[in-house]
Formats: C-alpha cells, sequence, structure tokens
C-alpha cells in the first residue's frame, strides 16, 4: 500500500489496495457464520486518520495533529464479537470517547497516554470505563481488544454464579502477577487465531472466542454484578478454580487441589477449563508460570535464572529451560541477558 490507502475488509482479506474504508464490521447474518474482516489504513494525512479512528470508536470533539513527519497506522481485524486493533501514531489523538457499546481494553506499548484521567502504565492492560471518558494518546503505539458485552456478562454469570446482567469492574485497576500473565495468555491464544485468518469463519467458534476473551479480562480485573443480591456471588465454581491457582501459584498444587477448592468435580473442573481456556488446570498453571517468569527476567533485575524458577514454583531448572524455550523461542538465560544489555 501507498502512505494514504486504506483497505475495505473485503479487499484486506484478499490482499487488494483500494483508497477508500469500508465497514470493518460488516458481517453475514448466516446462522452458522460470520464474516472475520481486516481494515488497515496507512497514511500522512491527519484527516484519514481522523476518519480511521472515526470508523472503530464514538469519539466526540476528535482532534488529530501532527507535524511534518506525522504518520498514521491502524489495523483492525474481528467481528461484532471480537475485534483486535494495531495503531501507531507520530502525532497527538484527543476526544471524549463512548465505551458504551462494548467492552473495550487497551493496553500502551510505547508513548505516552492518558484516559479518563488515568496516565496509562506501558505494558498493562486497562480497561476502558463504560460511557464517555476524555482521552489523549501521544506519539503512541496501542492495542485494542473489544469483546461483546452480552458474552462478557454471559462469561461472567456461569462463573459467578448470579443471572446475566450488566457490571461493575475495579475502577483504574492494573494487573499484576499471574493475573496479568493469565491475561497474557489468553491474549496470545485468541490474537493467534483472529489474526490468523479472514473471511467466513463459525459462529459458534467466534462466540468461544469471545468467551476465551471474556475469562481472561474476568480473571485479570475484579468485577461484581450490579443490583443483585451479594450472596448470589458466592458459587464462583470456575472463578474459585482460577482465583486458587493464581494465589497458589508458586506452591505445589494438583488438579484434585483446585477442584476441592472450587467445589467441582475433578471431570468437572477439566470439562470446564478445556471450553473456557482450551486447556487442562495444570497447562494453564504451566503457562501462568513461564508467562510470570518471562515478566521477571525482562526486568533484567533477577541475578540467577534458578532464582526466577523457584519463584514461581518450577523446581527443576532443566524442565524449566526446555518449556521456556518450546513457549518462547529462547533460553531463560537469553531473556535475562537481553533485558540487561537494553537497561544499560
Amino acid at each position: 500500500m501507498t502512505d494514504h490507502d486504506a483497505a475495505t475488509p473485503a479487499q484486506a482479506a484478499t490482499g487488494a489496495d483500494a483508497t477508500t474504508g469500508a465497514d470493518a464490521s460488516a458481517e453475514r447474518t448466516d446462522a452458522t457464520t460470520v464474516t472475520r474482516t481486516r481494515l488497515v489504513t496507512r497514511t500522512r494525512d491527519t484527516a484519514t486518520a481522523k476518519n480511521a479512528i472515526l470508523h472503530t470508536f464514538l469519539v466526540r470533539g476528535l482532534e488529530v495533529t501532527g507535524s511534518n513527519d506525522f504518520v498514521f497506522e491502524e489495523t483492525l481485524t474481528g467481528t461484532s464479537l471480537l475485534t483486535l486493533e494495531s495503531t501507531s501514531c507520530s502525532g497527538t489523538v484527543r476526544g471524549e470517547v463512548d465505551a458504551s457499546s462494548a467492552i473495550v481494553i487497551v493496553w500502551l506499548k510505547s508513548g505516552h497516554a492518558v484516559v479518563g484521567g488515568q496516565q496509562l502504565p506501558v505494558g498493562r492492560p486497562v480497561l476502558y470505563s463504560p460511557g464517555r471518558q476524555q482521552v489523549q494518546w501521544d506519539r503512541f503505539q496501542k492495542d485494542v481488544m473489544r469483546i461483546d458485552r452480552e458474552i462478557v456478562e454471559q462469561v461472567a454469570a456461569a462463573r459467578g454464579g448470579w443471572e446475566p446482567g450488566p457490571l461493575a469492574f475495579e475502577p483504574n485497576h492494573i494487573p499484576e502477577g499471574a493475573p496479568l500473565a493469565a491475561w497474557w495468555l489468553m491474549v496470545r491464544s485468541v490474537a493467534a487465531e483472529i489474526l490468523g485468518t479472514t473471511g467466513e469463519v463459525s459462529r459458534e467458534r467466534e462466540q468461544e472466542l469471545a468467551a476465551i476473551a471474556a475469562a481472561g479480562l474476568l480473571t485479570a480485573i475484579p468485577h461484581w454484578p450490579v443490583e443483585q443480591p451479594a450472596e448470589r456471588t458466592q458459587h464462583a465454581g470456575l472463578a474459585d478454580a482460577e482465583m486458587f491457582i493464581l494465589d497458589h501459584v508458586a506452591e505445589r498444587i494438583t488438579v484434585d487441589d483446585v477442584a476441592a477448592a472450587a467445589r467441582m468435580s475433578t471431570r468437572g473442573l477439566q470439562s470446564a477449563f478445556q471450553r473456557i481456556h482450551g486447556t487442562t488446570p495444570m497447562s494453564y498453571l504451566r503457562s501462568i508460570r513461564l508467562l510470570m517468569a518471562r515478566q521477571q527476567l525482562e526486568t533484567g533485575e533477577p541475578a540467577q535464572v534458578a532464582d526466577v524458577a523457584r519463584a514461581v514454583g518450577i523446581t527443576h531448572l532443566g524442565r524449566f529451560s526446555g518449556a521456556y524455550r518450546e513457549e518462547f523461542g529462547e533460553l531463560p538465560g537469553e531473556t535475562l541477558r537481553a533485558a540487561r544489555r537494553q537497561d544499560g
């Protein structure tokens, strides 16, 4: 594409180019399929960038400004149930965003951003509040995930033991540690499938992916039902299992321990994890431990790899190194050395 091109979803799916944008959420109404589309915008023109943003967000008073080196790139992939967006911009974007229609989570990759008065940390997912909020983004790279609000409410109800309905989330919550690792585990799994395929896809599978994304969000950010009796939230089931794993991530636990904490049968627990996370409880725990280890190694602060392995509950260093390389394509020592070189 040229510096001032936008692909329509159909053209993006087939690799063709165009000079006009199109509706990235257009879908087939077939009962069994939806059409996953991709919309790409690359431009040096602030007006074109503004149109692209208005295409993906409801923004009042939107301003897009930049100097002679202004560059804007945005890729939007998904359906009305689940969408991933990656944006980079060398200028400034400001306005009032209305995030009422979907659950919107953003993570800043570089640059500076303020959303609803909260300065966003780099590399941490932040949930947009429902309704309107002022935003300002400066020379940034960011990723955004949008999840159908009804699906999030349904997954929360199934996990929490209450009737589906509006949710409240802990304001300005920034996940850390095991909940953050659980979030990134979900993002890696969902993004690989969404970004890998456009065109006609199974509606049932798209709903499953949205449910997996919802589960990752609900694990990372504390939440509760609005206007429902508190006692209805006590039968958490799968949510209890996830919380037990995250609270005891560095300890020796078994699948029977997790099932007992969740007041579920082992078979029921296995089935629930496979349905929501696409894996077993112990594989989920293993992936959380590996992601936590990577987070620590990337700081460049640990003295030894063995210290990190023990800190996340892995006692066999040889198995840790092999599993880490299988997961991330490099040895843990290589991650640590690279982080130290970058810092110093």
